[in-house]
């Protein structure tokens, strides 16, 4: 085994990249590619990817986890489709709390902390990695669907791309006191719901080009 993680939430990224590999025993067990890193597939979703990740990790300590995967893009943040990002803070977006009259409070409202999530810094990177663009994250369990939501949850946040497990990765690396990353490629604009437009392995293609061939 190596000492970097590179952990794919789904099994259509892992393929993407890896069509060779088996991603139902990358699910199970981490797989040494290369002399490199290991790979391995945590589940898709902040719960089954941090369970999953947790137990990985307490098996056996790497030097660091590098989170890979696609994400959805909010209108108006300058990212275009297959853009690769390195995103650096994420906050739950869709945990909190409805008032009477139907408004969403986050939780950071409801509890009055700053709950940001944030990934190690970049100058631990290689300068290939350092130089991708910085974003900032939402983590979410229901995916935007709708221009209106895509709007609301960008300003709430000031973010830039929607993801469904970046936060829990960060929270779960900063437990076990591992240097924790996470890079993005864009497969979708996040706004009124169209698979047709989504570009998965064109996105997955970018991200291995720019990301895991520099690691």
């Amino acid at each position: 085994m190596n000492g970097t993680l590179v952990a794919f939430a789904s099994r259509v990224e892992f393929n993407a990249v890896y069509p060779q590999v088996s991603a139902v025993v990358a699910s199970s067990t981490p797989q040494a590619l290369n002399t490199r890193y290991d790979v391995a597939v945590c589940g898709v979703g902040a719960l089954e990817f941090s369970t999953n990740l947790a137990f990985l990790l307490s098996k056996r300590r790497y030097e660091r986890v590098i989170q890979v995967g696609v994400c959805g893009a909010y209108p108006n943040r300058g990212l275009d489709l297959c853009d690769v990002v390195r995103v650096d803070t994420d906050v739950v977006g869709d945990m909190g709390a409805q008032t009477r009259e139907g408004h969403f409070l986050s939780w950071g409202e409801v509890s009055g902390k700053e709950l940001v999530y944030r990934g190690e810094s970049s100058r631990f990177l290689s300068l290939a990695l350092a130089s991708v663009r910085s974003a900032a994250g939402v983590t979410v369990n229901c995916c935007t669907g709708t221009v209106y939501l895509a709007n609301r949850r960008s300003r709430l946040y000031n973010a830039d791309v929607e993801t469904m497990e970046g936060a829990a990765c960060f929270a779960v690396c900063s437990r076990f006191g591992i240097p924790g990353y996470q890079f993005r490629a864009v497969s979708n604009i996040a706004t009124d719901r169209d698979t047709s437009t989504w570009k998965i392995p064109e996105a997955m293609a970018a991200l291995k080009e720019q990301v895991l061939d520099n690691l």
